[in-house]
Formats: structure tokens, C-alpha cells, sequence
């Protein structure tokens, strides 16, 4: 029996679908972090308020932070359309899976405003003061060190913190010329992503502070941050990572059935 993946990929609904309470309303100033606790079911959307801006986003299994995000396990680790050769790929996009270090669901992406979807960099580490004074001569924090004191409290260090997902971020790769290249953002004015946590999260974001070249178009300006209680998810148990695909599989199979 071929299992047609497709038809049972069950993508959680955006908002506009779902009956949902607004919970927290957060602003964050530009070159200045944020980290939240978020509960598993709740929706996340990082909302661009004045477009072109870029946010780097780290995620930690709040009940054991040492599983945290890998950017690479959430590019190769999916499950491919029906016919559709494995390919790992460069970028994630409206449906993807953000994998922990254990290949478990962390959030989904459930949303994305901007055109082109998939306008976000899951391959490159935040800036930090490193990049700033020896290429731009200039000594400032960067998203490591933004990122750093906002999870601080949760008793958390710098060398703990995941490469991060990098909201809004235009990095293609120029395969001719063999590196990536920082293009302005495509978000536009109020343009957001929204996420669903599929665990309890602990979500630490950096209003990247680059204002020097195309990165944030030249300029850092606020974002939004709003978390929303969906009152009609279902928790489910969270597994260990060789139960949750098996009952994944299996759940997807029990769907192809009913359908």
C-alpha cells in the first residue's frame, strides 16, 4: 500500500480558522531580544510592523533545554510528497517542521505573509560581535549576545543557544560563485509568520541589530510579537523521538484509511 503523505499531512490551521484568545502582545524595540515561555498548541506570530526586518529566532524544549532546535535536522528530516525523491533542501517553508536535536517536532510553521513563501535563512549563525568588529569595524552586540541575555534568566549560556532560524532573512546561495549572498528582505509592512508549538518551548528572538548593508534594508525597525491560546487543540503526549515517528506513521496511515 503507497501511503499518499500528502493527503494526511494534517497542517494545523492559522488563526484566521481556529477559535483563538490573543494572550500576549509583546513589542520589540529594534537591537533588542525577548525570550518567552510558549505552551504546546499555543500559536506564535512574529509580526513585521514596519517591513524589511529581520528577527533571529532560537527554540528550547522548555522541560529539558539541552533539546533545543537544529536548523539542518528541520531542512533534511520531512516526509516527501508522494513519487517525490528524498532532497535536502535550503530552505523551510508554510507546513515545515522546526526538528529539535532529538529529529522531534518543535514548532510548525503554520502561516507566512511575505512573497516569496520560504524567505527565511535556516543555514547561517547569528551575527555577533565577532562580525561586527572585524568586518564593520564596529563594536556592538549582535543577535549571540541579544539572545544571550534574554534567555540568562532561564539559567541559560551562551554556548547553549542553537543556530538560530532567521526570520525574514534573504540568503541565497550562489552556487557559481560558492557563498551565500544578504539580500534585502522581502516582508512587507505587517507581513508575519506564525508557528505552533508542538511541545512546551522556550522562544528567545533577536530584532537583529544589523543596520549596515542590505540585511535589514539599511535600517532596524520594531517587530511584534503575539502568542494565542487555541481553544480547540487537543494536547497530546510528547514521545520519545522512535515513538513519535512510529505513531506519526501510524497516524498518518489511520488517516489515509478514514479518508
Amino acid at each position: 500500500m503507497i501511503l499518499d503523505f500528502e493527503k494526511t499531512r494534517l497542517l494545523p490551521l492559522s488563526l484566521g480558522e481556529r477559535k483563538v484568545k490573543r494572550i500576549v502582545e509583546r513589542i520589540i524595540p529594534p537591537k533588542s531580544g525577548l525570550a518567552l515561555e510558549i505552551n504546546q498548541g499555543q500559536h506564535l506570530r512574529v509580526i513585521d510592523l514596519e517591513g524589511q526586518q529581520v528577527v533571529d529566532m532560537a527554540v528550547f524544549n522548555l522541560d529539558n533545554p539541552r533539546e533545543k532546535l537544529s536548523t539542518s535536522y528541520s531542512r533534511t528530516r520531512y516526509i516527501t510528497k508522494p513519487g517525490e525523491a528524498y532532497t535536502p533542501r535550503d530552505h523551510l517553508e508554510e507546513g515545515d517542521w522546526l526538528m529539535s536535536t532529538l529529529c522531534r517536532p518543535l514548532m510548525t510553521i503554520v502561516k507566512e505573509t511575505p512573497e516569496p513563501k520560504g524567505m527565511h535563512d535556516a543555514c547561517n549563525r547569528m551575527c555577533n560581535r565577532f562580525l561586527y568588529e572585524v568586518f564593520y569595524g564596529i563594536s556592538i552586540d549582535g543577535c549571540q549576545e541579544i539572545i544571550s541575555k534574554a534567555i540568562a534568566p532561564y539559567g541559560l549560556l551562551p554556548e547553549d543557544i542553537p543556530d538560530t532560524f532567521d526570520i525574514f532573512m534573504n540568503y541565497p546561495h550562489n552556487c557559481t560563485k560558492q557563498h551565500f549572498k544578504i539580500l534585502e528582505p522581502v516582508s512587507r509592512p505587517s507581513d508575519y509568520i506564525e508557528f505552533r508549538a508542538e511541545m512546551n518551548c522556550l522562544v528567545a528572538f533577536s530584532n537583529c541589530p544589523a543596520d549596515l548593508g542590505p540585511c535589514n534594508a539599511g535600517k532596524c525597525t520594531p517587530v511584534k510579537i503575539e502568542v494565542y491560546n487555541d481553544e480547540l487543540y487537543q494536547p497530546h503526549p510528547i514521545l520519545p523521538p522512535d515513538e513519535w515517528l512510529k505513531e506519526e506513521l501510524r497516524r498518518r496511515r489511520e488517516e489515509l484509511t478514514d479518508s
